[in-house]
């Protein structure tokens, strides 16, 4: 089969996503320059990843000896041990996952933080699935132009979703991470005028930051090496995994587009839920 044809099928679902995700943005479309910006970049960012990747594969192996490595890599020819499960686990969830996220995270925070259009609860979410998506569909080039149609058809189900799923849970906590801090600046002046108790502590988006990369760096990681282990109990806990991230996700997706919302009314229901006294005011 030509490689056109399979790059064109490595890049239908990336783009299939996209399109879905973007009509569900209801109350202020995103410029299409700004999305294209942030899939280009996050496949760019598929190189440094590969590079960071092999370097950490390298000192992730140097902590665990050869027999460890021998029956980790045999694929469920041979039984594994604890520490053949400790290594498939470390290098897929710090090795990959963590390296993956944080860059997406980066390109994420650096073209979108401080941009005037991130102005709504579903922002954070679009943003987050085109970076994501933009290095599945580079990503998904390489392994489908290298291992056929099948390999192909078997990613536009399961690895290419995967990537927005994760982003999904990127975006939600940016998108709070967004509005925390927002509603932290106005209550600040609030505090200054005297509108609001003194003593009362700001509002912290930390654990949203946090959030942010923590957990889709948890579901990629156990995605990667339920994959890679590829035995009974780990590949039937895979399609439970799936299954539960196709509902949670698009659900999710469909939640925030129902309750899209530009960010100062959410900005405005935060804080009157914490001081309801500024409904009096």
């Amino acid at each position: 089969m030509s490689d056109y044809i399979l790059m064109a099928v490595a890049l239908f679902p990336a783009i299939v996503l996209c399109i879905y995700v973007f009509k569900k943005d209801r109350v202020d479309k995103e410029p299409i320059g700004l999305l294209l910006k942030l899939f280009a970049f996050g496949a760019i960012i598929c190189f440094p990843a590969a590079e960071i990747e092999l370097f950490l594969a390298g000192i992730t192996e140097s902590l665990f000896s050869p027999e460890t490595l021998e029956i980790a890599k045999a694929g469920g020819n041979i039984p594994y041990t604890k520490e053949a499960y400790m290594y498939i686990f470390t290098d897929n969830i710090i090795g990959v996952a963590l390296v993956e996220e944080s860059l997406k995270f980066l390109v994420l925070v650096y073209f979108t933080r401080k941009n005037k259009e991130f102005n709504s609860l579903f922002d954070g979410l679009i943003y987050a699935v085109f970076v994501s998506l933009g290095f599945a569909a580079l990503e998904n080039i390489f392994y489908v132009v290298e291992n056929g149609l099948y390999v192909g058809i078997m990613r536009a189900v399961l690895s290419v979703p995967g990537h927005m799923f994760f982003a999904v849970m990127m975006g939600y906590h940016y998108s709070m991470w967004h509005l925390t801090d927002k509603a932290a600046a106005v209550e600040k002046d609030l505090k200054t005028q005297g509108m609001i108790n003194l003593n009362s502590p700001l509002f912290s988006s930390g654990k949203e930051i946090a959030l942010c990369l923590i957990i889709p760096a948890l579901a990629h990681g156990l995605y990667n090496s339920l994959c890679t282990i590829g035995i009974l109990w780990s590949t039937l806990l895979l399609y439970v995994f799936v299954i539960f991230m196709y509902v949670h996700c698009f659900g999710k997706i469909r939640k925030m587009s129902k309750a899209d919302d530009f960010d100062n009314v959410y900005v405005q229901y935060i804080l009157t839920k914490k001081y309801p006294k500024l409904l009096d005011k």
